[in-house]
């Protein structure tokens, strides 16, 4: 009887326990589609947001592109337009920041102080722009239609949410409640059919982070929530330190035939290159994928100027066969870069690829 009873409260304990761990990524993790979010994006798309770096938009995209054309008014239609070029036309990330820096419908105000910093002081011009279409568009009976697949496709990445995170702290060697550490703060992943294929962001508000992407193709997997969150610990590395990063300038002008004006400053350059790389590794390696189809996955990041992801590529085992924290190993990956060597590098590669 005793050893069933020490048996029963063993079971119990690891039932508990699994239980735990459930709640404690459930409770960070959210994957529920957010109305500010929609609304904003819905508003782009009437207002003239045609952009897409797929061939076609994703089918929801398109739904709510139709509706939105036959509910509005020509007039208004033109109104907005004119509001959206005023306010500088495309701009997907400030869309975004304003919504999950705004009240619920249908009021949409701020609740952010910093909004000014953010570089959301533009639309307080027109503070009133989503709240009024929300009611014009009746986003609510748009809402009720679309939410359970917009909540559907949220949840395919949920799985792979608390080993993406875990795989990135770990590879970066810092504390694994990098992301967790904010008082009662939540981790939102939110995939916007609204927006063009291929685009993400990451933001912070409050306790709270924000991975924002357009329609992605393929399977779900951790690699959805490599890129953003990587950006997150890698961008302080860099920036702190600026005398070591200077010694790449050149090679940061020769990116440029490439990158044409993105990734224009030395510093946005290496953290692009850096969460890049280390994202395509992690990938390769969740997706049991050999060396080689890597090298051909780092080349197209190569080819699109990213000029220090072949290096990376080749230099980050070093760093893994080690102990020390990314931040600590920066330095001396930094150090060894032969700027003669990588500089040949990119013109005989170009030189090759261009017959």
């Amino acid at each position: 009887m005793r050893k069933f009873l020490i048996a029963s409260i063993s079971i119990f304990f690891l039932l508990s326990c699994g239980k735990e761990n459930r709640k404690s990524q459930d409770d960070f993790f959210v994957f529920e589609p957010d109305i500010r979010l929609f609304t904003s994006y819905a508003f782009m798309n009437a207002a003239g947001y045609d952009h897409d770096w797929n061939p076609t938009m994703h089918q929801i995209r398109v739904e709510v592109r139709q509706y939105l054309d036959s509910i509005l008014t020509d007039e208004y239609k033109q109104g907005i337009r004119s509001i959206y070029e005023k306010l500088g036309g495309g701009d997907f990330y400030a869309y975004g920041v304003l919504a999950i820096n705004s009240q619920n419908p249908p009021e949409f105000g701020f609740i952010c102080d910093s909004c000014e910093v953010e570089g959301l002081g533009k639309f307080k011009l027109f503070d009133s722009l989503l709240e009024d279409f929300y009611k014009k568009a009746r986003i609510d009976e748009l809402w009720k239609r679309y939410y359970q697949r917009l909540y559907e496709i949220n949840l395919q990445y949920k799985p792979f949410a608390e080993t993406a995170i875990k795989q990135i702290t770990n590879y970066c060697r810092v504390d694994s409640g990098y992301f967790r550490d904010k008082t009662n703060g939540k981790f939102h992943y939110q995939q916007i059919p609204l927006m063009s294929y291929f685009t993400a962001f990451f933001h912070e508000t409050g306790t709270d982070y924000w991975v924002i992407s357009g329609p992605s193709k393929g399977k779900a997997d951790p690699s959805a929530f490599y890129h953003e969150p990587l950006h997150k610990i890698i961008n302080p590395i860099v920036e702190s330190n600026p005398k070591i990063n200077a010694r790449i300038n050149d090679l940061l002008i020769l990116s440029q035939e490439k990158l044409q004006g993105d990734y224009n400053d030395v510093n946005s350059l290496l953290c692009e290159s850096f969460v890049r790389t280390i994202d395509r590794i992690l990938y390769a390696r969740y997706n049991n994928i050999p060396e080689d189809k890597l090298q051909e996955i780092v080349e197209d990041e190569y080819r699109l100027g990213h000029i220090l992801s072949f290096y990376l590529m080749e230099n980050l085992p070093v760093y893994e066969a080690g102990n020390k924290p990314l931040q600590e190993y920066y330095p001396e990956l930094m150090t060894k870069i032969n700027m003669e060597f990588e500089t040949s590098r990119w013109m005989d590669y170009w030189n090759s690829h261009s017959k």
